[in-house]
């Protein structure tokens, strides 16, 4: 089982070969924080710990492949089932804040490809506005990805592709 701790709202893994499971097994990418003790003071590279997003910790509680140390508070579904959706199809999920949304979609393991798709998760009652849309569109196209709008309609998932053709 791999040990999960959590704090605050948090969640990490120390131990190296739990991360070498995760990736290798499981296609759990989670993001490095901790400060390489060669180069303290570079901010390029990270060690351990491998920082988990709640969607990662979700889908691995769930499957039994682990357990956290400390849980505090239910995670939302929403973003845990399009999470868990679009990791049983295949893809290499992290986190998508850099790029303005909530998940970047890998085809193959992040260290070899870069990412294809932002995933923007959003609730079934909550409107876009058009500028959003746009902003969306435009955004993607200037890192090279495919703006992905994921949601569950009637227990259902959802998921609408943005590109921007820049007239």
């Amino acid at each position: 089982m791999i040990t999960i701790n959590h704090y605050g709202d948090k969640f990490f893994v120390f131990d190296a070969k739990d991360v070498e499971r995760l990736r290798c097994e499981y296609r759990i990418v989670g993001a490095f924080s901790g400060t390489l003790p060669q180069y303290p003071l570079q901010n390029t590279f990270y060690g351990l710990p491998l920082l988990l997003l709640p969607e990662e910790v979700s889908l691995i509680t769930h499957n039994g492949w682990g357990n956290v140390v400390s849980k505090k508070k239910p995670m939302s579904s929403s973003p845990n089932e399009i999470f868990n959706d679009l990791w049983s199809k295949g893809f290499y999920i992290t986190s998508g804040i850099k790029f303005g949304g909530d998940y970047l979609l890998y085809t193959n393991d992040p260290m070899c490809t870069h990412s294809e798709f932002i995933i923007g998760v959003r609730q079934e009652e909550e409107d876009i506005k058009p500028v959003e849309i746009i902003s969306m569109g435009r955004l993607a196209t200037n890192v090279k990805k495919t703006f992905v709008v994921a949601g569950s309609i009637q227990e259902m998932m959802t998921y609408y592709s943005i590109e921007w053709a820049g007239f």
